[in-house]
């Protein structure tokens, strides 16, 4: 199970480097056909592709949270306390690792924000070369594109903590030492 839980983690980091190969090669493509497919075509699908990456980047952060939680459950069935901070990181061992924290820093969040940079920088750099129903469409476009990463992301927020509130190990105390008893 141990094993499982660390192949899982695995994936989910090569999802993010494969997101990133094809990100890079949808710009080669669009560099290549922008007379074919105009300012309007390439703003359009960099968007769409930002935000699929920010949401394969979401994903994979849940699965990344979600199997370190796991482990770090499995681990409390075999380690002392005293081992936190030495063999495995101390936060580990407190409480569940969130789905959001600003405390626990992870590569998915360096991807979801330049991803979302270059789409809105995209946007910026191709403004004044679309028309102005182009540019609505392409703001509408982006407005849509936003509200349904963050339903996505609050959605995989919700199965993250319903998945650590049952998970095994949840609950389980720290045995007494020797020292406290």
């Amino acid at each position: 199970m141990y094993d499982a839980y660390w192949n899982n983690i695995t994936r989910a980091e090569e999802a993010a480097w494969k997101i990133l190969a094809t990100y890079s090669a949808l710009f080669a493509g669009l560099a290549l056909a922008y007379s074919v497919v105009k300012p309007i075509g390439f703003a359009i699908l960099v968007i769409l592709f930002s935000f699929l990456a920010i949401a394969i980047s979401l994903n994979a952060n849940l699965w990344f949270v979600r199997n370190i939680g796991l482990i770090a459950n499995v681990e409390k069935e075999f380690l002392d306390k005293s081992d936190y901070g030495v063999l495995i990181p101390a936060r580990w061992g407190k409480e569940k690792v969130p789905f959001f924290s600003w405390k626990v820093f992870e590569a998915w969040w360096v991807l979801i924000a330049a991803y979302f940079a270059v789409a809105v920088v995209t946007m910026s750099v191709l403004w004044n070369r679309v028309s102005s129903d182009d540019a609505i469409t392409i703001l509408l476009f982006f407005a849509l594109c936003t509200l349904l990463t963050i339903t996505y992301g609050v959605s995989l927020k919700s199965r993250h903590e319903d998945l650590m509130r049952d998970a095994p190990g949840a609950s389980k105390p720290w045995p007494a030492t020797p020292a406290t008893v």
